[in-house]
């Protein structure tokens, strides 16, 4: 960035220092002679939080979305992941919701098998039974 300036610049003198206006006017021979080069630091802070700024306001912007298109989706059979347990490498017990119903199934790398079927009381018991556990 500094270099791009450093190079804007100096065409810019060699260019006004061939025209006329160069010559004639004080104030501009003034100011190109300072120092440009120096980096104005409260101006690149500003930037660069403008930046994490845009990039926090990004991330907000997608969440919001994605959260609409989940929400929106109208299927017919709608599958929803309750709980996962890990019994070992590449081996777990997922309850799932499918259209109300609740179902235990075990998953492998290579193989998915329907265990149980629940009713919604049986879950709400187990899950009263849970919170009691952890008080």
């Amino acid at each position: 960035m500094i270099r791009l300036f450093i190079i804007i610049n100096l065409l810019l003198s060699t260019a006004l220092a061939e025209s006329d206006l160069y010559s004639h006017n004080d104030e501009l021979s003034e100011v190109l002679a300072q120092n440009l080069y120096e980096p104005n630091y409260f101006s690149l802070l500003i930037g660069l939080f403008i930046v994490i700024c845009l990039i926090y306001i990004t991330g907000f912007v997608y969440q919001k979305l994605i959260k609409v298109k989940v929400n929106n989706s109208d299927s017919a059979n709608k599958i929803s992941i309750i709980s996962t347990t890990a019994l070992g490498q590449g081996k777990n017990l997922h309850v799932i919701k499918l259209n109300g119903k609740y179902s235990l199934i075990g998953a492998t790398v290579h193989n998915i098998t329907h265990i149980k079927d629940f009713d919604e009381s049986e879950i709400e018991n187990f899950l009263k039974e849970e919170d009691d556990k952890d008080c």
